[in-house]
């Protein structure tokens, strides 16, 4: 309160809307936008006073390892891979051994494909419906027998025939 008078710089007519304000005189082209920032991805854990969080499985569980059920399988199998063994004997022999490869990969890559569907299936169905979880037997049952006759039938013709060149 100097006693200066109070003089306006701008007058707005009642009822027009105000001008933008005049941007300030910069020498050069603006400053670029900063990038927008990504999605956040933000995890809440809410711990309630006296409740402990849930224990985690065992690594065997976690692995879904069934060692009872696996040996079944491979019981049960062992009888039913001696004719494919024969079969992949006879074609190693008169054929030859890169046929009796191809001749056992096949099934074995077909029956490791529905093996990992029929368990998928048997974990997935209700535990009072039994026939998805025989489906999953019978395969994984089939798939032993078919490593079991690769196994004892290809291996260790492959290993001499590689190391000596000579067919045993």
């Amino acid at each position: 309160m100097s006693g200066h008078p109070i003089h306006p710089t701008r007058i707005i007519p009642a009822g027009a809307p105000p001008a933008p304000p005049v941007p300030p005189a910069h020498f050069g082209p603006p400053a670029p936008r900063p990038p927008d920032p990504g999605p956040l991805d933000i995890h809440v854990t809410v711990v309630l006073p006296g409740a402990e969080p849930e224990p985690t499985p065992s690594w065997w569980q976690r692995l879904h390892i069934r060692w009872v059920y696996n040996a079944g399988c491979l019981v049960v199998a062992l009888p039913l891979s001696q004719p494919w063994r024969t079969a992949l004997i006879h074609v190693r022999d008169e054929q030859s051994l890169i046929g009796a490869w191809t001749l056992a990969m096949v099934p074995l890559i077909v029956a490791g494909m529905l093996d990992n569907a029929r368990r998928i299936e048997a974990a997935g169905a209700h535990p009072d419906l039994w026939r998805p979880k025989i489906r999953a037997a019978l395969t994984r049952t089939a798939l032993w027998a078919l490593v079991i006759a690769t196994v004892t039938a290809l291996p260790v013709e492959t290993i001499t025939y590689l190391l000596t060149g000579v067919r045993p």
